[in-house]
């Protein structure tokens, strides 16, 4: 069969190779084929969710990737879908390492706190009531299917554990990446991003990804960490500790700033429980201890945290552009 590439793998292994298959193989099969024969090319092929695929012409769904077979005479062609460089097509892929393996933890900590969803009311009093379409950027496991209760959503989220749940909330939701939206331009009337856009290494592109599928006079929102305070200062450092964020809050407000939209803060009053049993996402406690396993790292941040104020200022900034004036 025949395998064409786009992007890097072109580069390293040329723009197509031949593959020889003398019976229907799954797919999975034949790429771990290509990785004995190419060894340099692992990393890239690692993880298939991050490429679009189309198997003789027709493009596959990401979730059914499993299930696929090809056969000998069969055209493949790989494209990437996860936007930016080799840096952050890695951090990327650990970001969706860790909110596969979020997903229990993570609905445990909103059944019991709703924050998630008490930011999502925070970003619905920033858009028009007659909004129909919205676009729901790294939907996690759907908490906006909770508060938006007249327009149609559709989620997208690199994480395709966190999609499984999200798919029984929303309307439709995608496997991919923020970065790169698979939609026309102007297919939606408003875009957001709960708690996700510092999540996105390359959050630039996100947004104005964003911009550029929502209608004209359209909005894109989100919300976005700014830290943890007691009498203003900030008490995750005051322990030793630095919460890691691959887009950082002061390039989310230079990017807001340059498509002049509005950046406002938001507090909430937390516990000391509130903060360790956050952190006890895989996904949160990463940000603290990266590289370390996942046991370990919630282990060691509930204990580090135990030595937090009883009470604190859980501060998030809330961000809204509308598409007017410019184009994308």
């Amino acid at each position: 069969m025949i395998i064409r590439f786009v992007g890097p793998l072109a580069t390293k292994l040329g723009k197509e190779i031949q593959v020889k298959i003398e019976k229907e193989v799954p797919l999975r099969e034949v790429i771990e084929r290509v990785v004995r024969l190419y060894p340099q090319a692992e990393d890239e092929l690692s993880d298939l969710s991050f490429y679009s695929i189309s198997l003789n012409g027709e493009l596959l769904k990401k979730d059914e990737l499993e299930e696929i077979r090809v056969k000998d005479g069969d055209v493949l062609i790989l494209i990437p879908a996860i936007a930016g460089g080799g840096r952050e097509s890695r951090i990327k892929l650990v970001i969706k390492k860790n909110f596969d393996m979020s997903t229990s933890t993570y609905e445990d900590f909103e059944r019991k706190y709703g924050f998630f969803g008490q930011l999502a009311l925070k970003m619905k009093e920033k858009i028009d009531d007659e909004v129909r379409m919205i676009l729901d950027i790294g939907c996690g496991t759907g908490v906006l299917g909770g508060v938006f209760d007249g327009p149609t959503i559709v989620g997208i989220d690199i994480s395709p554990d966190m999609v499984r749940v999200a798919r029984k909330r929303l309307h439709d939701v995608l496997i991919g990446d923020g970065s790169r939206l698979p939609f026309r331009d102007g297919s939606f009337d408003a875009a957001v991003f709960n708690a996700v856009i510092f999540l996105i290494p390359d959050g630039g592109n996100a947004i104005r990804e964003s911009l550029r599928v929502v209608k004209d006079k359209g909005k894109v929102v989100g919300t976005y960490l700014v830290g943890l305070f007691e009498n203003g200062k900030e008490v995750i450092e005051r322990l030793g500790l630095r919460h890691r964020l691959p887009f950082p809050r002061d390039r989310v407000e230079e990017v807001v700033n340059e498509f002049e939209g509005i950046c406002e803060k938001i507090t909430f009053s937390v516990t000391k429980e509130f903060v360790r049993d956050f952190y006890s996402i895989p996904a949160m406690s990463n940000a603290l201890f990266p590289k370390m396993e996942p046991e370990k790292r919630i282990e060691l941040a509930r204990q580090k945290l135990s030595d937090l104020p009883d009470e604190m200022d859980f501060v998030w900034g809330i961000f809204s552009i509308s598409k007017v004036n410019f184009t994308i």
